[in-house]
């Protein structure tokens, strides 16, 4: 994982490190289409054994 606690000057910038977490967060629907992908799969017997790649059909960026 990439260390945003440093800048590319080599001192500590906590605030550019954490608005880089927040922008980098998936959104709260992205959370929710997963959790109900798993919920679907395990009442119809079957689960989920690999990652679920979702497409933001509106942005267009990949979540992994």
């Amino acid at each position: 994982m990439k260390d945003y606690e440093v800048n590319g000057s080599g001192v500590r910038d906590p605030v550019a490190a954490k608005a880089i977490r927040e922008a980098d967060r998936p959104p709260e629907d992205l959370s929710r289409a997963i959790r109900l992908m798993k919920f679907a799969a395990d009442c119809l017997g079957f689960e989920v054994v690999g990652r679920i790649v979702l497409r933001d059909a509106e942005t267009g960026r990949v979540w992994r």
